[in-house]
């Protein structure tokens, strides 16, 4: 049964550079039924098909959306190998193509880890001279953070910051901001 593995470690086949990813993530496959289906392997951030977690694996098809923590991958196309070698559009599934789409939360890919932690304490109301105790650090630190954010996102404003953070979805509608 050909399989892959994706994630951000070394000894995967498909490495995807970003921190929401664990090292050994998910892995394609293919069933014993000759569809190609996804595996979550004990990720932290999950694996999901069209918004939905999947537990143990699950089946993908054309224009399937697989969200790899942060990262969405868009199921484009599936082929399989008629006996002369030649790939044909079929189904079942023997190969998957998929394409990375940026996603909201992408924007935040190169912020810190710091920078992220920051980002979503401003994005929640809280005073930077309250951020700046938390981490025992001097308010003009978080000054330079949010400086930082400020021309890595773009944003010049905090209701810009509250409205990247609800686009990421790191800040809930319901939270008070």
């Amino acid at each position: 049964m050909p399989a892959f593995t994706v994630g951000r470690g070394r000894d995967v086949d498909v490495q995807l550079e970003d921190e929401s990813i664990s090292r050994r993530h998910a892995k394609l496959l293919m069933q014993d039924d000759g569809c190609a289906a996804i595996e979550d392997l004990g990720s932290q951030n999950g694996t999901f098909i069209n918004g939905k977690p999947i537990v143990g694996s699950a089946r993908l098809e054309v224009g399937d959306r697989i969200t790899l923590g942060s990262c969405d991958l868009d199921v484009i196309a599936t082929y399989s190998s008629n006996p002369l070698g030649h790939e044909r559009a079929t189904a079942p599934l023997a190969r998957v193509r998929i394409r990375r789409e940026p996603s909201a939360r992408d924007s935040l890919a190169g912020l810190s880890k710091r920078e992220r932690e920051v980002f979503v304490l401003l994005a929640e109301g809280v005073a930077q001279r309250e951020i700046a105790k938390a981490f025992g650090v001097s308010t003009k630190t978080i000054e330079t953070y949010r400086t930082r954010i400020g021309q890595k996102l773009q944003i010049k404003s905090r209701a810009e910051l509250v409205r990247r953070a609800l686009d990421a979805g790191v800040l809930k509608p319901d939270s008070k901001a």
